[in-house]
């Protein structure tokens, strides 16, 4: 493993973890875990990532939080991806409670190591691990700062193509990325043939015919180009050539996405949204005049699930952690992007003064404390050390 020049030593280490904590005869699989070090007698921040881990090998991998703490690194790959996934899979094993207990055990053997304070961390889908790690096992940590972390209550929430139609940026703005999308729609049959030819280039197969992928990579489009930050400024005019305009929507709104070979690596992921984490839906009602896919509704069971991969929705977890944040936690700092559209499910602890979070103004899913206006930025900074004091 390289190390990042803040740290004094790196290593890569296997943590052997029960498959299921409930049923150990199931066995055991290999965790990786990533562990930079500082000092002995100074903080950890506990990266929970949401997804595989490889980037965490590169030198340049620096959790922002660990220089604002001095802190020493420890980074976990999540069950079921990159490395960390058992010999035989059994999708019924990937839980946010089995993660949660997996990273548990991972505290509870570093912290013979280090025994000063620590503090939890992720970004999106890592956010919310900290947010079920910090809540299942409150004591681990002393601090949680899940980044763009959301806290949905169904498969396909509602609240995000609310946000997209209703709430991001300004009028004017949202409605230009809506008159692109319609632009687009209104030329389907002229840009059928760049797409069908771009899939077939590029080795493109579905669980859906191509003209519904097509419709599906519309309706993305708005939620990918306010994830991401993008501005107005860059939607070609509705004036432009068939390939300008066909060039910018895929260039935001990528049918990779959909992609069966693609989705092989985010598989795990949307076992996690249809069981427990959620995701958000599709409201074609504004494109009924253009769009042929009139109704979306079960789309990740459709195109991105197995029938092995298929379970009820159940949204206890995340009414736990809600209720915890409301209530008992303390110590939390939650920040998101203004722009972002995962803010519409953003976790809040209501009146409870334990929790605080910040909205980066404009902010997308790329929105920390390091990029953040230097009031907002100090503030974060003064409040996460003197938490730790």
């Amino acid at each position: 493993m390289e190390q990042n020049p803040f740290f004094s030593e790196a290593y890569v280490v296997n943590v052997k973890q029960l498959v299921d904590p409930m049923h150990p005869e199931k066995g055991f699989f290999p965790q990786r875990v990533f562990v930079s070090h500082l000092a002995y007698e100074n903080p950890v921040v506990f990266v929970t990532e949401g997804y595989g881990g490889s980037y965490a090998f590169g030198k340049r991998y620096l959790d922002e939080l660990c220089p604002i703490l001095k802190a020493n690194q420890i980074f976990v790959e999540h069950r079921f991806f990159g490395k960390s996934i058992p010999d035989s899979v059994n999708w019924s094993d990937l839980t946010v409670e089995n993660a949660a207990a997996d990273q548990h055990h991972v505290v509870e053997l570093f912290k013979k190591i280090y025994n000063r304070k620590w503090v939890n961390t992720g970004i999106s889908k890592g956010g919310e691990t900290a947010l079920y790690h910090r809540m299942l096992y409150p004591d681990d940590v002393e601090v949680s700062v899940p980044f763009v972390a959301p806290l949905n209550f169904s498969v396909e929430e509602d609240r995000h193509p609310h946000f997209i139609e209703k709430e991001v940026a300004t009028k004017n703005e949202r409605k230009m990325v809506i008159a692109f999308q319609m632009e687009v729609l209104r030329r389907k049959d002229r840009l059928m043939p760049m797409f069908e030819q771009l899939c077939k280039e590029r080795k493109y197969h579905f669980k859906a015919p191509e003209r519904e992928i097509f419709d599906y990579s519309v309706m993305e489009f708005s939620f990918s180009f306010w994830q991401w930050g993008h501005s107005v400024k860059e939607i070609p005019a509705t004036t432009a050539t068939d390939k300008v305009i066909f060039d910018f929507f895929q260039k935001i709104s990528s049918c990779s996405y959909f992609d069966i070979e693609s989705g092989k690596a985010t598989a795990p992921f949307f076992v996690q949204a249809h069981r427990q984490l959620g995701y958000y839906g599709y409201d074609t009602r504004p494109f009924r005049k253009l769009i042929e896919t009139k109704d979306m509704s079960g789309y990740i069971e459709r195109l991105f699930l197995d029938k092995n991969q298929i379970f009820p929705y159940d949204p206890e977890m995340s009414k736990e952690t809600d209720r915890y944040l409301k209530s008992k936690a303390t110590k939390v700092l939650l920040i998101y992007g203004g722009v972002d559209p995962w803010s519409a499910s953003a976790a809040t602890g209501g009146k409870n003064p334990g929790v605080v979070k910040i909205y980066q103004p404009g902010g997308s899913h790329r929105s920390r404390i390091s990029n953040m206006p230097e009031p907002l930025k100090q503030r974060a900074i003064e409040l996460l050390q003197g938490w730790l004091k």
